[in-house]
């Protein structure tokens, strides 16, 4: 029997006309000012509209302040600030507002770029932008960045499981502070950042240097994930960590819906990623699947369907066995279930 699939009304995942929002993390001490500062600098770069918890916490330098209201800070150069004090939708929506009245004139922004504070998890923020009903169709979530120390990782996921959930929904890491940390240091964190997150890229930065062509790529890859190699992963200790399901077999997409959305519903709380490209009977072109807390997304992608399924989920206290049930029932004959993923 041939199937079909129809790509969603409303896809969280795809601009559709709508503003970006960048989530950028990071525990205490890990360079996001200076790299939100980077950003705010650049010449010929997006006008953003950064979103702080208080304006204190960006450390704006005072002479590039040129007007301000209660929530809103207008900056030189074009971008503005906007504080959340409590509640990220309605500072959000007080945002788009005042967007929407051209109150900024020259200085409208292209995107938004969300600072989390060191010790926010990434879940209920990502939640907001994609479930709140105002929101979720004027704004999609384009990347989730986040800022790790190079040298004292390790200490921050032992004493703090924020630490962890902040990788673990990461979609480029950015390993800063590397000047700092020995050889052996940089081992075991890059080694601690493949354990607990087998999808994100990561890079080396100083100082919080990233070159622009970095970000954009990683936008580009969210918005179309390619089946790509990926070095092996385990579960660290933390609960957090990865499930990897490919199969050479073609996947029945009804019951691979059935199973995902069973998954999702029951575990989502669990679930910082899934990413996932497949070939299901009677389809010619892939299956692309994303998905993060409780939202999933099954749509048709861009090109042929690949010769292998592969599906990676992200997230704490997975249940391998488990997952390799619904990856059966759903008619995949695992080449791999285990701590083992491969890159999308």
């Amino acid at each position: 029997m041939s199937q079909t699939i129809e790509p969603a009304d409303e896809d969280p995942s795809q601009p559709a006309g709508r503003l970006g929002v960048t989530l950028l993390t990071g525990f205490l001490g890990a360079g996001k000012t200076t790299l939100v500062n980077r950003l705010l600098a650049r010449e010929n770069g997006p006008r953003l509209a950064v979103v702080v918890n208080e304006f204190g916490d960006l450390g704006i330098d005072g002479d590039l302040v040129v007007g301000a209201s209660e929530r809103l800070v207008l900056l030189d150069g074009g971008c503005v600030c906007c504080t959340v004090r409590g509640d990220l939708a309605a500072a959000l929506a007080d945002l788009l507002a005042a967007r929407e009245r051209r109150l900024f004139g020259k200085r409208d922004f292209d995107g938004i770029l969300i600072e989390a504070s060191g010790l926010a998890a990434p879940g209920p923020i990502a939640q907001t932008l994609i479930l709140d009903p105002n929101l979720a169709h004027k704004l999609y979530l384009e990347s989730i960045l986040c800022l790790v120390h190079g040298r004292n990782l390790p200490q921050q996921v032992a004493e703090f499981p924020e630490a962890a959930a902040q990788v673990a929904y990461a979609d480029l890491l950015l390993l800063n502070h590397a000047d700092q940390a020995s050889t052996q240091e940089l081992a075991e964190t890059k080694r601690l950042l493949g354990e607990l997150n087998a999808l994100a890229e990561v890079h080396e930065t100083r100082h919080a240097e990233i070159d622009p062509a970095v970000l954009e790529s990683v936008q580009q890859r969210v918005r179309a994930p390619a089946p790509e190699p990926m070095q092996a992963a385990h579960v660290h200790a933390s609960g957090v960590g990865s499930v990897s399901l490919a199969s050479a077999m073609p996947l029945d997409l009804a019951a691979l819906k059935l199973w995902l959305q069973f998954l999702a519903s029951r575990r989502g709380h669990e679930l910082f990623r899934i990413k996932g490209l497949v070939r299901c009977t009677g389809l010619s072109e892939a299956v692309v699947i994303q998905g993060m807390y409780e939202w999933l997304e099954i749509g048709p992608g861009t090109g042929p369907a690949p010769e292998e399924s592969r599906l990676v989920l992200v997230g704490r206290h997975l249940d391998r066995a488990e997952c390799a049930r619904g990856w059966a029932a759903a008619g995949g004959r695992p080449q791999s279930c285990s701590s083992q993923a491969e890159r999308l």
